[in-house]
C-alpha cells in the first residue's frame, strides 16, 4: 500500500501529534508499506530525508529497516519557534503543501491519504480526493475540533470562522479518527453526521517498560512534561505548591520537562510564590532520554486545560506510575480515580493539590496504583494502534 501523510508537526518540532504521525509511519513501513509524509520545514532540517535510523528519533529495528519505506518531505513554512506554531504559520503550510502534494502525488500515486489534523493538514488531501480521487482519512488530535472554550481565547473567532472549511474536509472525508471518546463526542458538536472512528494513541511498551519504586523515597518525584504554554496548565501546578507544602507529610519536588514560550512566566511565577526550591524546570530533553524520566519518578501529573489522548500520559504508565491529571478528552479511558490515580477539573488548583498531596502521602497505594496503571495501558502498543489504522484503510480500499 502506498500511503501519503500531512502532518504540519513531525520530531523535532511540535508535540504529540507529531510523534503519533511518526510511530504510525515507522509500523506502517515495518508492515512493508511505502509511506511519505509532508511535514513544515524548520531550521536547518533537510528537505527530504528517510525517517528511521537517525538521532532524532527512535532507531527502527533491523528487520523494520528492511521492511516498506518512510520518507519525510519538509515544504516551507513560517515556523520559526518549535514548540509553537501560529495561525499565520499554519496558513503557510497549509498552501505549500497543498501544492508540493498534487505535484508528489503525480509521481508517487498514493492509494490512501493520512491527514494529522484537519486543519491546516486536510487541504492537500482534499484537493487530492477531488482531483485524483484519492481517498482520505483525517485524524483528530484536539485543538483541530472546534470546542466552546478554547485555549487561547481568540480561537472562539477562529473557529466560526474556519467552520465551514473544517466541516467541508470532514464530510469528504473516508473516515474521521478521534483518540478519545471524549473527542469524537466534542467533534460531534461541529458536525452530528460525519462518520468517525475511536483509535486511541499508543506508545512503545518495550521503551516504556516498568521501573521498580520504593513506596517511601527519601523524596517524593512528581514529573510533568509538556510544552510551556498555557494550555498545558503548568501555572496551576505552580500556585498549587504553596498548599501541597503545606499538607504533604513526605518531601516532593516538581520536574517540569519540555520549553516553550512560558518559561521565564512560569518561571517567575514560582519566584513570586516562593516556591523555586520545590520545582525544577529541566527545558527539552531528547525523546530517547524520557523513559528514563519517567524511571526515576513516583508520580506523574498532567495539568492540561485540553487535551486529545496524551501520550505522556500513556508513557507514564507504561513505566507504571500513579496519574494526576485534569479531566480532559482521553483521561477517561485511561485513569480510574482511586485505582491507579486521581483526577481533578481542568484549573481547579485547590483540586490539583488535593490530589497530589493524596498521592505523595499515601506509600504502599501509590505503588499499586503504578502497577494498576501498567496493567490498563497493555492494549495500547504501537504496533496495535497501527494494525487498526491499516484495517480501516483497506476497509476504505476495498470498497
Amino acid at each position: 500500500m502506498k500511503i501519503l501523510m500531512f502532518n504540519h508537526e513531525f520530531p523535532p518540532i511540535g508535540g504529540g501529534g507529531g510523534w503519533v504521525s511518526y510511530f504510525l509511519g515507522k509500523h506502517f513501513a515495518a508492515a512493508g508499506h511505502d509511506v511519505h509524509l509532508i511535514t513544515s520545514q524548520f531550521a536547518d532540517l533537510p528537505a527530504t530525508e528517510d525517517a528511521g535510523g537517525y538521532e532524532r528519533h527512535p532507531p527502527l529495528q533491523a528487520s523494520e529497516e528492511q521492511a516498506g519505506k518512510f520518507h519525510v518531505h519538509r515544504v516551507p513554512a513560517l515556523r520559526k519557534n518549535p514548540d509553537v506554531c501560529a495561525v499565520h504559520e499554519m496558513l503557510t503550510y497549509a498552501i505549500s503543501s497543498s501544492v508540493y502534494g498534487l505535484k508528489f502525488a503525480k509521481k508517487f500515486q498514493p492509494d490512501i491519504t493520512q491527514v494529522f489534523f484537519g486543519i491546516p493538514a486536510g487541504g492537500g488531501a482534499y484537493l487530492l480526493k477531488k482531483f485524483r480521487k484519492v481517498p482520505y482519512v483525517v485524524f483528530l488530535g484536539g485543538r483541530d475540533v472546534p470546542r466552546p472554550d478554547p485555549d487561547p481565547p481568540y480561537y472562539r473567532w477562529l473557529y466560526l470562522l474556519l467552520k465551514p472549511i473544517i466541516r467541508a474536509i470532514w464530510r469528504n472525508a473516508s473516515r474521521l479518527i478521534a483518540c478519545s471518546d471524549g473527542l469524537r463526542e466534542l467533534a460531534q458538536e461541529t458536525d452530528a453526521n460525519v462518520n468517525i472512528n475511536v483509535i486511541p494513541d499508543g506508545l512503545d511498551l518495550a521503551r516504556f517498560e516498568p521501573a521498580q519504586r520504593e513506596s517511601h523515597p527519601e523524596t517524593v518525584r512528581i514529573l510533568t512534561i509538556g510544552r510551556l504554554i498555557p494550555r498545558k496548565g503548568f501555572q496551576f501546578l505552580i500556585r498549587a505548591l504553596p498548599h501541597m507544602l503545606e499538607k504533604a507529610s513526605a518531601n516532593f519536588k516538581i520536574e517540569i520537562v519540555g520549553d516553550g514560550p512560558s518559561r521565564a512566566e512560569l518561571m517567575q511565577l514560582a519566584e513570586n510564590l516562593g516556591v523555586t526550591s520545590s520545582i525544577h524546570f529541566s527545558g527539552s530533553v531528547p525523546y530517547t532520554e524520557l523513559p528514563e524520566k519517567y524511571r526515576r519518578a513516583d508520580i506523574f501529573i498532567l495539568p492540561s486545560l485540553a487535551e486529545g489522548m496524551p501520550l505522556v500520559v500513556l508513557e507514564a504508565m507504561g513505566t507504571g506510575l500513579p496519574i494526576v491529571a485534569s479531566r480532559v478528552q482521553g483521561i477517561d479511558e485511561l485513569v480510574a480515580a482511586g485505582v491507579n490515580g486521581e483526577v481533578f477539573d481542568p484549573g481547579d488548583v485547590d483540586e490539583l493539590a488535593r490530589c497530589l498531596v493524596k498521592l505523595i502521602n499515601a506509600g504502599e497505594q501509590r505503588i499499586a496504583m503504578g502497577k494498576a496503571s501498567i496493567e490498563r495501558v497493555k492494549p495500547y502498543d504501537w504496533k496495535h494502534i497501527a494494525d487498526a489504522y491499516l484495517a480501516l484503510y483497506a476497509e476504505i480500499l476495498a470498497k
